[in-house]
C-alpha cells in the first residue's frame, strides 16, 4: 500500500497504518469511508469487478450505497492478495453466511501480527461459532483476531454523521506478551485515532465475546419488538421485551466467557437500542409484519429470519441455555404459533432467580405473577391479528 499524508504514527516509525476491508457491501464500505477520511491508506476488497470499478473511478459504491458519494482515495480491487499486501489492520466485513470462505482464502495473505477485526454480526449456522471464533479457526496462529460492533446504520457512517463503535481485542490483556500487547495497543490506539477523524467514536476493550453477543442476539430481539408494536400491546411492554432481551444477552456474554459490562457499549445495547427501536430496521420490519399475521406474504424475509433463529438455537444447545426471545421468534417464524400468542408465553415466563441479574432476591417474595393474571395484556393481545400461522 502506497503512503499517504496521514498524521497518524504506526509503532516507532512515521507510515501511517495500512488497513484491508473485505467486503464492499454497505457496513463495510461505511467502515472504509471512515478511516479513509480519517486520513489511513484504506483498500476495499470486492469480488465483482464492476463494482471495484465504479468505486475506484466514481467514488460511488452503485450497489448498495447509490446516492452516496465516498471519499477521495479509497482505492478498490477484486484481488485478495493485493487487497491485504502489507495490511496492519484486517476489517472482515463480508457476510457471516460467507466469513468462513473468505478467511480461509485471506489466511495465508495476511501479514504476522496483523490485527484482524470482525465486522460481521451473527452466529454462524450448524457451528454455533460466534464470528471471532471462525477466524481463530480458519487464520494463522500469529494475527491478532477481535471483532468491532456498534449501531450500524451504514449510510450515516458515510455521510460523516456522529456514531460511535466497540471494538473488543483480546490481545490487549496479554500480560505475559508485553511485546505483543503493546503492539496491539499501538494499532488499536492509530485505529481510534483516524476513527475519531472520521467522525466514529471508537471504545476499546479487550472482552471480543462481549462485543460480538449484541449484535448475535439483537435481529432476534428486534424482530419481537416489531410483533408488540404491530400487536398494539403499547410502549410499556416493547421496554419490557428489551429489558427481557438484555436478560439473554448476558446469560450468553456470561456462558461463553465474557463481561457484562460489554453489553453496556455501543456494541451492546446501543446497538440493540438502535436495531429494536427504529423503522428503518429491516428486523423490526419484519417483526411488524409478522405482528400482523403476514407469513404468507413475507417469503425471502422470512427465510432469512428463520436462518437467524435457527443458527442462535444452535448455540444455545450447545451452551444448554434457553434465550426466551429468540425461542419466541422462532416460534412465530416456524408458524408454530401467531405472534400474539408468543409474546403472552414470553411474558409468562419467569424472570431469572437467586440474584443472576446481579440484584438480590428477597427471601419468601415471589420474583414473577403471571402475566396472564392481568386483563390489560390478554386484553391488548386479543386485540391484535389472530391469523393463525399458515
Amino acid at each position: 500500500m502506497q503512503n499517504s499524508a496521514s498524521p497518524f504514527i504506526f509503532g516507532y516509525s512515521t507510515r501511517p497504518l495500512a488497513v484491508a476491508v473485505l467486503g464492499a457491501g454497505a457496513w463495510g464500505t461505511a467502515l472504509a469511508s471512515a478511516l479513509r477520511r480519517g486520513g489511513l491508506e484504506v483498500r476495499l476488497w470486492a469480488r465483482r469487478p464492476d463494482l471495484v470499478h465504479a468505486i475506484a473511478t466514481q467514488s460511488r459504491n452503485p450497489r448498495h450505497l447509490p446516492d452516496l458519494a465516498l471519499p477521495s482515495g479509497l482505492q478498490a480491487s477484486s484481488q485478495m492478495a493485493e487487497t491485504l499486501e502489507g495490511a496492519d489492520v484486517v476489517v472482515m466485513a463480508v457476510p457471516s453466511a460467507a466469513l468462513r470462505e473468505v478467511a480461509r482464502a485471506a489466511a495465508p495473505l495476511m501479514q504476522r501480527r496483523a490485527v484482524v477485526l470482525a465486522a460481521c454480526k451473527g452466529i454462524e449456522r450448524g457451528s454455533g461459532a460466534l464470528m471471532s471464533q471462525v477466524l481463530q479457526q480458519e487464520l494463522r496462529r500469529d494475527v491478532l483476531i477481535g471483532a468491532i460492533g456498534g449501531p450500524s446504520f451504514a449510510h450515516e457512517v458515510v455521510l460523516g454523521q456522529p456514531a460511535a463503535l466497540t471494538a473488543g481485542l483480546p490481545a490487549l490483556r496479554l500480560r505475559h506478551a508485553v511485546d505483543v500487547q503493546r503492539h496491539a495497543q499501538r494499532v488499536m490506539d492509530g485505529l481510534r485515532a483516524a476513527f475519531a477523524a472520521g467522525g466514529v467514536q471508537l471504545d476499546l476493550t479487550d472482552d471480543a465475546i462481549g462485543v460480538q453477543v449484541g449484535g448475535a442476539l439483537k435481529n432476534m430481539i428486534a424482530i419481537a419488538c416489531g410483533m408488540a408494536m404491530s400487536s398494539e400491546v403499547g410502549e410499556n411492554a416493547r421496554a419490557a421485551i428489551l429489558t427481557r432481551g438484555l436478560q439473554d444477552m448476558r446469560a450468553l456474554t456470561l456462558a461463553l466467557g465474557g463481561r457484562a459490562d460489554t453489553l453496556l457499549s455501543s456494541a451492546g445495547a446501543g446497538d440493540l437500542f438502535l436495531t429494536a427501536s427504529s423503522a428503518q430496521s429491516r428486523n423490526t420490519r419484519l417483526g411488524m409484519r409478522l405482528g400482523r399475521g403476514e407469513l404468507a406474504e413475507l417469503g425471502d424475509e422470512l427465510a432469512e429470519g428463520a436462518v437467524s433463529s435457527h443458527a442462535v438455537q444452535s448455540l444455545e444447545r450447545r451452551l444448554g441455555l434457553r434465550l426466551h426471545v429468540a425461542a419466541a421468534v422462532r416460534d412465530v417464524l416456524g408458524r408454530r404459533q401467531t405472534a400474539a400468542d408468543a409474546l403472552l408465553r414470553l411474558f409468562n415466563e419467569p424472570l431469572p432467580q437467586d440474584g443472576a441479574l446481579g440484584l438480590p432476591v428477597a427471601s419468601g417474595m415471589p420474583s414473577h405473577r403471571p402475566l396472564r393474571e392481568a386483563q390489560g395484556l390478554r386484553s391488548s393481545l386479543s386485540r391484535a391479528p389472530s391469523r393463525q400461522p399458515q
